[in-house]
């Protein structure tokens, strides 16, 4: 009698117990009822329920098997090989005092269909975007046509248990029109249909799939045992199931605790002293409590299936499992080891579907090909294993259920029928990698399970390459008979090359049977020596500066440089590299190196933060790139992190409310505080794995300073006060920027074609309205042109043009000049917070020209601006002659968050007029703007979101310096 590991384990007396509370009746388990599907050319396993010690007689296909119900109450009986038949015969079990049977029974191929909602995905009956549909038609019209009685399913009810539960009622279907069609599977429903179509027998389906869930509740505890890689996991099942190991170690520690405590307690209740409180109920032993906990599935939606004879099991989930990447591989080996195990089948095959594209959003757009990474090593390295692509059938990578469910279930059929029913005229592989090389320039990429390429359009997408600094470029594939070759105008010396590593990438190169080129990477882990020559070769160096120098020239605010080059960078940054090495005493090398987009167009701002840089940023940085040889420390592409420059104090509060920061500890999101000259922080920081990446603080301190790759294991994860740049034999940074030359022409050709008397002035910004502050703290603006650091010395005048063009494309643009409200330049552009603008301040000279009569034109003597990035409110705080009380206009009073809402407003107060406004920077596309006053609402424009309405916006900022 098979007996599963939670069976084995429990007392004989409560297995007694547990037959005697069924029917003493002879029963049939309920996975045999009616319109079953038994299992071809193999032992069929047939068991049921009846007093202990009664005989039982099972009778199908002119086989009689006789067996004796065991101690448990449980029988089994196994039926000789069975030929395919399509006759349906009646299945019967006796005994001494009754019978039963099971009619309509046919053999045939039987298969297991589970995971989540993918597989979960009806032909019809879910909602709207949650059906089966193609070009073929809707699920609804598949199951109108459909007459197929000799497909069969099972679909399991979505229920879960912390223990096996195996008489849970299975209704049999026939594939014939009506709503328990329409509800099932529709992947398992067209896999069927395939194999029926491809082989002429009898399929049977046993369904048990439910959206949302991860892989662990539907593996056994066998499959966890199996694979070192999630001993972590098989320990917290096994020591919850009386009669293992672990439950016995954990079960004798509970015992010595509470004795040792029980014999305190009397102690002290002798002594009348307190006595101690009891120990605490061990929590490997609390019971699992949500359905997404290990074997929870298992246990009540496929246990009753044990040990149905099947050929094998497919397999669509993976979605609610992407943050695992490589432990995926682990988790499905654990995964089809255990259902080998239960089900008595070594050679059960399991035929998965890769996920699909899909926009998760989750701030790393390459979690989805790791995750595809880890199905692809799984299925490279289980010979009972398969893998069906389906990239090219995706309708929209907004919806995280493909649509046609026909290609997939096709997919899945191919590799079955390819592999286990000897029909190989049907290709069902997709291309795989089997070698590459570099020659020149290029990637040559060899493949198998190609003999000839289909490339639709003239250009292959989504190949991307990379020289040693892992710096990615988009790539040419040229084909060549079968195999590719792969090159970048961009990267001479190639290191790296993947393939779709974005999850929303579709690709649809294929081989010659459709099938398509899943993702795929060729790493590489370059070295610090390696990655130093090659930003010196393809970047600029700006700094080289010794860790362990301090800043020295006693007053702390400038820094020893060993290189300086920054008076020669004049071009635009576009991307800025930091590359620390550390050698500590004990000989033990350790490097890392970020890059990112630009914080700043200011060069003295990217390096040592003290004062007499300027720098002072907690703010969020984008597209990071990190490389690093440090255990622990999250490489790859980071979508976001946060940077902590300045040269003061700092405390632990999360001021800046950076997602998952302490307020308890110096971390990733510390707040910066007096005096200005202090302890000092330059720290790069991946806020979403709750991690630093590099950090050196207390500058001033040389061989005292803190320096750190990775989080600190213990004290301050950002290493404040670790003082362990004493432990460093050498430290040593080097900051490098990618430039390109600054051309203004087209935006000063902007100008000029509107307002050419103010083309003789100096471009400050070029900003498109339509990207918003971004950065996440709102704090600062992507500008399309930054000249703010060539400008030296004083504005004298500022001057404003705003380009906005409808969605019809009619242009309005008004232009507004006037004295410099402030001789700063850095203050006259968008008033993030950054810039430390803050005005409702009355201005003068101020000179309106416009295309459109929504605004008053001419010269004016005074006007008045409302430049801030906090909240406002309508009161005329200011007293601005004319402004209301009541309505968002031009005397608004400034209040609340800082940064909040945002207010860039020009003004003619005289006219009671706004001349144009800005609002709600950080809302991109939807923020506010407009010219002259808005009609019928707030005249400032607030709150209207009328870059809704703009194709194109642009702020372009001018200055003439003293």
């Amino acid at each position: 009698m098979f007996r599963s590991m939670w069976m084995r384990t429990l007392p004989a007396a409560a297995l007694i117990l547990g037959g005697l509370a069924a029917e003493a009746k002879v029963e049939l388990a309920p996975v045999f009822s009616d319109n079953a599907v038994l299992q071809r050319d193999v032992e069929v396993p047939v068991w049921g329920f009846a007093d202990p010690g009664e005989s039982v007689t099972v009778k199908f296909a002119d086989q009689t098997k006789t067996t004796t119900a065991g101690d448990d109450g449980k029988w089994m009986v196994k039926l000789s090989p069975l030929a395919a038949s399509k006759e349906n015969r009646t299945l019967e079990a006796s005994g001494p005092t009754n019978s039963v049977n099971a009619k309509n029974i046919l053999v045939g191929e039987v298969w297991i269909a589970s995971g989540q909602s993918n597989m979960e995905m009806p032909l019809w009956g879910g909602g709207e975007h949650y059906r089966h549909r193609n070009a073929n038609g809707t699920g609804k019209e598949v199951a109108d046509r459909t007459n197929l009685p000799l497909l069969r399913f099972t679909n399991m009810p979505r229920q879960w248990s912390t223990t096996p539960s195996e008489k849970e009622p299975v209704k049999w279907n026939q594939a014939v029109p009506g709503a328990e069609l329409e509800r099932a599977s529709a992947t398992a429903f067209f896999f069927g249909r395939e194999l029926l179509k491809e082989l002429d027998v009898p399929i049977g389906i046993l369904g048990a799939y439910w959206g949302g869930t991860r892989i662990e509740p539907w593996t056994p505890p066998e499959g966890f045992n199996s694979v070192p890689e999630v001993a972590n996991i098989a320990r917290s099942v096994n020591a919850k199931i009386p009669g293992t190991k672990t439950h016995k170690e954990v079960s004798d520690k509970v015992i010595a605790d509470y004795s040792n405590w029980l014999a305190a307690y009397k102690d002290a209740i002798a002594k009348g002293e307190q006595p101690p409180q009891p120990p605490a109920f061990p929590a490997e032993q609390k019971p699992f409590g949500r359905h997404q906990d290990p074997t929870v599935l298992y246990n009540k939606m496929l246990y009753g299936f044990v040990p149905y004879a099947v050929r094998g099991a497919i397999w669509y989930q993976g979605e609610s499992n992407l943050g695992d990447k490589m432990l995926y591989k682990s988790k499905m080996q654990a995964l089809l080891n255990g259902w080998k195990q239960v089900f008595r089948n070594p050679g059960l095959k399991l035929y998965f579907v890769q996920l699909a594209p899909y926009t998760y959003n989750n701030g790393d757009p390459t979690m989805l090909p790791q995750l595809r990474e880890a199905q692809q090593a799984f299925a490279d390295g289980e010979k009972d294993a398969g893998m069906a692509i389906i990239s090219d059938a995706v309708h929209n990578v907004r919806d995280i259920h493909p649509a046609d469910k026909e290609i997939v279930g096709k997919r899945l059929a191919y590799l079955a029928l390819n592999r286990d029913y000897g029909r190989s005229d049907i290709k069902a592989d997709s291309p795989r990698l089997k070698s590459s090389r570099v020659e020149g320039n290029k990637f040559i990429l060899d493949f198998d399970f190609v003999e000839s390429w289909k490339a639709p359009g003239n250009t292959i997408p989504f190949f991307e390459v990379a020289g040693a600094d892992c710096e990615f470029f988009p790539a040419r594939a040229e084909i060549d008979g079968t195999r590719l070759a792969v090159s970048s105008d961009k990267v001479s010396e190639p290191k790296s090359l993947r393939y779709m590593w974005n999850e929303t990438n579709e690709g649809k190169l294929a081989n010659e049977a459709g099938l398509v080129l899943g993702s795929f990477q060729i790493p590489y882990n370059p070295t610090f020596e390696e990655l130093l020559a090659a930003y010196k070769a393809n970047s600029r160096l700006v700094y080289e500066y010794d860790l362990k120098s301090g800043s020295g020239f006693g007053d702390k605010t400038k820094v020893n440089y060993v290189v300086d080059n920054s008076d020669a960078i004049r071009g635009r940054i576009t991307r800025i590299t930091y590359l620390a090495e550390i050698v500590k005493k004990d000989g033990e090398k350790q490097f890392v190196c970020v890059s990112m987009d630009p914080f700043t167009t200011n060069v003295r701002q990217i390096g040592v933060p003290v004062k007499s840089s300027g720098a002072a940023f907690q703010t969020r940085v984008q597209n990071l790139n990190v490389l690093s040889n440090v255990s622990g420390v999250r490489t790859g592409r980071i979508k976001e992190g946060n940077i902590e420059f300045w040269p003061n104090n700092y405390g632990g509060q999360n001021k800046a409310r950076i997602p998952g920061a302490a307020n308890d500890k110096y971390d990733f999101g510390d707040e910066k505080t007096s005096p200005e000259i202090g302890y000092g922080s330059m720290q790069i920081h991946n806020f979403g794995a709750r991690q630093t990446i590099f950090a050196y603080n207390n500058f001033s301190a040389g061989g005292n300073a803190d320096i750190g790759i990775g989080n600190q294991p213990s004290g301050n994860p950002d290493w404040t006060f670790s003082a362990n740049a004493k432990n460093c034999e050498k430290a040593t940074l080097y900051v490098f920027v990618n430039e390109v030359p600054r051309d203004d022409t087209k935006y000063l050709d902007a100008v000029k074609a509107r307002v050419p008397e103010a083309a003789s002035m100096r471009l400050a910004y070029a900003y498109d309205l339509r990207s918003g502050s971004g950065f996440g703290d709102r704090t600062r603006v992507r500008y399309a042109a930054d000249n703010s650091d060539l400008l030296a010395g004083k504005a004298k005048k500022v001057g404003y043009l705003m380009v906005l063009t409808d969605k019809n494309g009619r242009e309005n643009w008004v232009y507004a000049a006037m004295d410099a409200f402030d001789p700063n330049v850095a203050k006259l552009g968008v008033p993030v917070k950054s810039t430390g603008a803050v005005f409702q301040k009355k201005i003068s000279n101020l000179e309106v020209k416009s295309n459109t009569d929504k605004v008053k034109t001419g010269s004016f003597a005074e006007g008045n601006i409302e430049f801030w990035s906090s909240n406002y409110a309508q009161q005329n705080a200011a007293g601005i002659p004319g402004a209301s009380e009541q309505t968002f206009d031009f005397g608004d009073r400034r209040t609340g968050d800082d940064p909040g809402y945002g207010s860039m407003q020009i003004h003619n107060f005289t006219e009671k007029q706004t001349v144009f406004a800005y609002n709600n920077f950080s809302a991109g596309a939807s923020s506010d703007v407009g010219i002259g006053n808005q009609p019928g609402n707030q005249p400032d424009w607030t709150f209207s979101k009328s870059l809704q309405n703009c194709k194109d916006a642009w702020l372009y900022v001018l200055v003439d310096m003293e």
